[in-house]
């Protein structure tokens, strides 16, 4: 799992690789995958409380089992579900 840093620093470094890039269409692919690390990297940044966290687990497993069409938000959802139970087994591990 990567680290709250981590993850606002490949943002950071994608962010800054759009603007080298010409293609719209690969431009709008990184900055999307930029937003997606950004809000990724807040949200572990807040969620410290283990019953938020397991309200996030249960929403992200209701998400994948109802169904997503789009593969790159089907990625994002499953990579948030294995980010929340790793950040609860390490919360438990600290406790």
């Amino acid at each position: 799992m990567a680290s709250v840093e981590e993850l606002r620093a490949e943002s950071s470094r994608l962010r800054e690789a759009v603007d080298s890039v010409s293609d719209p269409r690969l431009k709008r692919e990184l900055a999307e995958r930029a937003l997606e690390l950004a809000e990724r990297a807040e949200a572990l940044a807040r969620s410290e409380d283990p019953e938020i966290i397991r309200a996030n687990i249960n929403r992200y497993q209701s998400t994948l089992a109802a169904g997503i069409n789009d593969s790159a938000q089907k990625r994002v959802v499953e990579e948030m579900l294995a980010e929340a139970r790793n950040l609860l087994v390490n919360l438990a591990k600290r406790a």
